[in-house]
């Protein structure tokens, strides 16, 4: 009679444990299955929406010469913003010091808050608000230039433009430009590849999640990495 329990005690465990490396084999499948159903939506993702074929030129926070040329190689975030406007801008590049943050470790990887008002936006003045929000060094740039070819360049390529506002009250809340507020992302080549709407409530969140996915596939895989339009440089 010991016997039989003993072998009876002895199924019944085997079974337990069979049925244990069952549930794990299906939770191991499913976790397999949406990864790859995962990365086949985003290699649907990223065609080219505009190719820089020329650089933009202009003058980094540090004083700086600095061209979009010496980017090349790199993925790059480009936020079109300035230091006065802190119900916009400001949040704006608070996302870039996030990414700043969150990448750092990455040398292929790139920042770029572009002035929308240059002529206020000084070297000096962008160096001074930088620190003052904890922005580091390194791959990042606050950049300003000549405003007529920043705007011209921006609409051209970023299909961003800028407006004067004219309403006092929007002025001192919103700052003296009006813009959309979207961060642009650029690939090796100087490809844009994607902009993303991080301050809309609907969506923002969203947006930041596929910003983060978008910047390491680029990274692990290069400018070739994407679906429709994508083309071999």
């Amino acid at each position: 009679m010991m016997i039989e329990r003993e072998s009876g005690g002895g199924m019944k465990f085997t079974l337990i444990l069979c049925g244990v490396l069952m549930a794990l084999g299906m939770v191991v499948f499913w976790n397999y299955r949406n990864t790859l159903w995962e990365q086949a939506d985003n290699l649907d993702r990223l065609p080219v929406m505009a190719q820089l074929d020329r650089p933009l030129e202009g003058i980094n926070h540090r004083g700086e010469e600095v061209s979009f040329q010496d980017l090349r190689g790199k993925v790059w975030v480009i936020a079109y913003a300035d230091t006065f406007s802190p119900a916009g801008s400001e949040p704006l590049i608070m996302r870039l010091k996030a990414l700043q943050d969150e990448f750092a470790g990455e040398e292929n990887f790139h920042l770029v808050a572009l002035s929308k008002d240059p002529d206020k936006d000084t070297p000096e003045r962008m160096l001074q608000w930088g620190k003052a929000r904890g922005l580091g060094e390194g791959n990042w740039w606050f950049m300003t230039g000549v405003p007529k070819k920043i705007r011209t360049y921006v609409g051209k390529y970023f299909k961003l433009y800028v407006t004067p506002r004219t309403d006092p009250h929007e002025i001192a809340t919103y700052g003296p430009w009006e813009t959309d507020h979207r961060l642009s992302l650029v690939d090796q080549a100087g490809a844009i590849r994607a902009q993303y709407e991080v301050l809309d409530a609907r969506v923002g969140e969203g947006h930041e999640k596929q910003l983060r996915i978008d910047i390491k596939n680029l990274l692990k895989h290069g400018h070739n990495f994407g679906g429709p339009g994508r083309q071999s440089q």
